[in-house]
């Protein structure tokens, strides 16, 4: 064989040659080993990493989802606090308005009331009305019932009073007509126009305005005979307004609210309506006061 012909020398030195090679082998296969550990732990020290990031990711997004969520509810409660304290204060307001709306229907209901009362005393008192055959000059010649007054002497200013005294409380109306001549209408003191027997009253005792614009004042020299108020003539109705608690008398032409005079007066007497007439005139009371 071949192989005997080898030397021991030989063998030897391929033995050498032959183990050389096979540590090289192992030593190149131990540092391959060595670097796939290497890699290995850094693919585990990656994979270990990217589970903690996971986990960080995982709880920061429980944290902002839980903020998140905190954040809304404390919105909507904002807005329910809101919502509830603007409903409840509209509540209120909507309460106040229907007591103020109650207040105002009894209020006027109640002004209904006394206005219906009031006009029911106005109406009354009108067609009770009447002149008087004992407080007037015995110049002054009463008809129809007691609703016409004339001048019948033809010799300067007579006056005469009604029968029924202006109440002392409330308003009151009344209403005059003049059918012809001159006239005077307005409210009087018995007891001072009795004193000067009826005659020229318009110097005292009487609160009047004559068909020729001109007033006459008890107490207030100031308006007394000047030409202030407006001016009436055949047919004229003059509407008279008195109020004791206020303390005036207010006369308007009807049919124009244009025309109104108005004047204080002194309340410490009984008043009466009184009318003046001269030179044959004619005054009537009307029993309903026409509409304005």
């Amino acid at each position: 064989m071949k192989l005997k012909n080898i030397s021991l020398s030989d063998f030897n030195s391929q033995l050498t040659k032959s183990q050389i090679q096979q540590k090289q082998l192992s030593a190149k296969l131990i540092a391959t080993i060595k670097q796939n550990e290497k890699e290995l732990q850094n693919l585990k020290e990656q994979y270990q990493q990217a589970l903690q990031d996971n986990i960080n990711l995982k709880n920061q997004y429980e944290q902002d989802k839980t903020a998140i969520i905190k954040k809304c509810e404390d919105e909507q409660n904002k807005v329910k606090q809101e919502f509830d304290e603007n409903l409840s204060q509209q509540k209120s307001q909507l309460q106040q308005a229907l007591i103020k709306l109650d207040q105002i229907d009894k209020v006027k209901l109640e002004q209904e009331k006394q206005n219906k009362l009031e006009l029911e005393k106005i109406q009354s008192y009108n067609k009770s009305l009447s002149f008087s055959n004992t407080y007037k000059n015995s110049n002054c010649s009463i008809t129809e019932a007691g609703k016409v007054v004339a001048e019948v002497s033809n010799n300067g200013w007579y006056y005469c009073l009604c029968e029924q005294a202006i109440p002392k409380t409330g308003k009151i109306q009344f209403a005059f007509q003049m059918i012809s001549g001159s006239c005077m209408v307005g409210i009087g003191f018995k007891e001072i126009m009795q004193t000067n027997n009826y005659s020229d009253c318009y110097e005292t005792g009487t609160y009047l305005i004559d068909n020729d614009r001109y007033s006459f004042s008890h107490h207030n020299k100031d308006v007394h005979n000047e030409q202030l108020s407006f001016s009436f003539t055949t047919n004229d109705i003059i509407i008279i307004e008195v109020c004791i608690e206020h303390k005036y008398i207010k006369w308007n032409k009807q049919n124009n609210a244009q025309l109104t005079f108005v004047l204080d007066i002194d309340t410490s007497q009984q008043l009466y309506p009184c009318v003046g007439v001269a030179h044959n005139s004619k005054i009537k009371i009307l029993d309903n006061i026409p509409v304005q």
